[in-house]
């Protein structure tokens, strides 16, 4: 759900105006607390390729730790969600 700083109090209406000029967002895959790629996205969707996950961790996971933060131009990164996907 993306998150806003300006006018985004109600609980109960869904996905909030984008209150930035351009949507971004930066989503670091992790190894334990190590970053070993961080992606680059201008949707709430990312691809980690087969070929970068064998770059990074030497194969393809069947799950890895991502950190996804909602870019502000004013602010730089939000705070992050953290999952297992």
């Amino acid at each position: 759900m993306r998150r806003t700083r300006v006018g985004g109090d109600a609980w109960n209406s869904g996905d909030v105006l984008l209150a930035e000029e351009s949507e971004r967002y930066e989503i670091d895959i992790l190894d334990g607390t190590t970053v070993k790629r961080t992606i680059a996205a201008t949707s709430p969707a990312a691809t980690y390729s087969a070929a970068d996950q064998i770059a990074d961790f030497g194969a393809p996971q069947s799950s890895c730790t991502i950190r996804a933060y909602q870019i502000a131009a004013g602010y730089g990164r939000g705070t992050p969600r953290t999952a297992v996907v």
